[in-house]
């Protein structure tokens, strides 16, 4: 079979190829020929755009839409109803295709791993300090709740002063609005926007989301991860992979570490938050995976880094046994 040019695409590649490569991946072996690994590669970084541009499509249409749910009650018009649940269903079906190409990617992801760090051993870069940034907001999750909170939380105070006036022009016509009903709801809906409030500033507060600075760097003093506030140096890096074992833990750069322990004491989180923000590394995980999802480019340039100074900076003692996987 001859072999494929170099930069050739997934899609173009002979079938048999194909299906040899794919064989070689659910093994956990590298296919024989470079160029079937960048192809596979480059597959995975078209995951990636596709994941995040679906990701983004549906938070965007989360705050417009969900309010609109409260008003399938009865107590709007027909036209308000059919509308809200248009959006809904909109709403549903992005979701539904995003977790779609979630389940789909993430099973690609798992197959091209090791082409993934046989192609970042070829990199020619070698031993050079690189860093990756995290988009503007974090992650979509900040995103959702810093800008969907509040929309929520104005729309159902609307939506509740409106429930109040149709309750009271029905039964009591002709009185005044009672705000004491109308304040009572506030209070309830900001109760109930409390948790996911409170989510999103523990995520502020761990990502730093309007920080311009890497979320990940690696250079000669080991590997620096902002959600650990921590860098972890090459005398505790025991292995470096691509995925976590299981289908949670996300893709990107995983570090094994030789003690957790010590790299939760190396945080500069303070000390009474270091074990509840850090829940990753409880009870002896070894693994951290950086999800690249949650970076600004694929994790592919940092494996090469990462893997060229673990050369020269070999592990003092033997391997690390492999543990759970945290996901980061």
């Amino acid at each position: 079979m001859p072999m494929p040019e170099p930069g050739t695409a997934w899609r173009d590649l002979p079938d048999a190829l194909r299906a040899q490569a794919l064989r070689a991946g659910r093994a956990g072996a590298v296919p024989a020929d470079p160029a079937v690994q960048d192809a596979m590669v480059v597959r995975h970084h078209a995951w990636l755009r596709r994941s995040r541009w679906l990701t983004w499509t549906v938070v965007a249409l989360l705050p417009l839409v969900w309010p609109g749910t409260f008003r399938t009650t009865g107590f709007r018009s027909a036209a308000e109803s059919r509308a809200a649940l248009a959006g809904i269903a909109v709403v549903a079906l992005a979701a539904a295709v995003m977790f779609g190409v979630e389940v789909a990617g993430s099973r690609w992801a798992r197959l091209v791993a090791p082409a993934r760090v046989a192609a970042a051993l070829r990199n020619p870069r070698g031993a050079v300090p690189t860093a990756v940034r995290q988009p503007g907001l974090g992650s979509p999750i900040i995103a959702l709740l810093v800008f969907g909170v509040p929309v929520t939380y104005l729309s159902l105070v609307v939506s509740s002063i409106r429930f109040e006036q149709d309750m009271q022009a029905e039964m009591f016509p002709g009185e005044p609005l009672d705000w004491g009903a109308v304040g009572g709801w506030a209070i309830v809906w900001a109760f109930t926007i409390l948790v996911p409030a409170s989510i999103g500033l523990v995520h502020a507060y761990r990502l730093k989301p309007f920080d311009r600075g890497p979320a990940v760097r690696v250079d000669e003093s080991g590997i620096w991860i902002r959600r650990l506030r921590a860098t972890v140096p090459w005398t505790e890096v025991t292995g470096l992979h691509t995925v976590g074992p299981s289908r949670r833990d996300g893709v990107g750069l995983a570090v094994q570490v030789r003690d957790p322990d010590r790299i939760v004491a190396r945080s500069a989180y303070p000390r009474p938050l270091r074990r509840y923000l850090l829940w990753g590394l409880r009870s002896g995980n070894r693994w951290i995976v950086v999800d690249e999802r949650l970076l600004r480019e694929p994790a592919d340039e940092l494996l090469a880094a990462a893997l060229a100074y673990q050369a020269t900076h070999p592990p003092a003692a033997e391997f690390a046994v492999q543990g759970d996987w945290g996901w980061w």
